[in-house]
């Protein structure tokens, strides 16, 4: 093989790297189970869930639609979750999980860089200096809607 095949071969094999390793970092993650739908109606509401059959158990969360929803409590109501944008306000990447056992928000993947967030959204280990945006939860029977 020449010395310009290789290059090139190179230069191709590197570009189609590049490009897997960008359309893996622009996909959000989730928890369990599908991630939750866009919203019906109304134009501010980002998503819904069925609190009939979707995060049945306290730490359960979903993330999808640029929100990560969490259950904290019990109960059915709107005191009971947290919706927090799901947008790192470090680098920007989705944040990844939800750890039950810390009660933070991790941004560990495939940014990488260990951000966490409270549940409140603020930041609890850097290098994020913003908390996580805060939206508005209600609860109309079996029917959770975030805007």
């Amino acid at each position: 093989m020449e010395r310009r095949d290789f290059v090139s071969h190179i230069g191709m094999t590197l570009t189609l790297a590049c490009i897997g390793g960008l359309a893996a970092c622009s996909k959000g993650g989730g928890g369990y189970g599908d991630s939750p739908q866009p919203a019906p109606g109304g134009s501010n509401a980002k998503l819904s869930l069925n609190l009939g059959t979707d995060l049945p158990n306290p730490g359960d969360f979903k993330i999808g639609n640029g929100v990560i929803i969490i259950r904290t409590g019990t109960g059915k109501t709107a005191a009971d979750f947290v919706a927090l944008s799901s947008t790192c306000t470090h680098q920007g990447c989705t944040v990844a999980t939800f750890n039950n056992t810390t009660r933070l928000i991790e941004c560990n993947a495939p940014c990488g860089h260990g951000s966490r967030y409270a549940t409140s959204g603020a930041v609890n280990t850097g290098p994020a200096t913003s908390p996580l945006t805060a939206y508005t939860i209600t609860v109309n029977g079996n029917t959770l809607t975030v805007a």
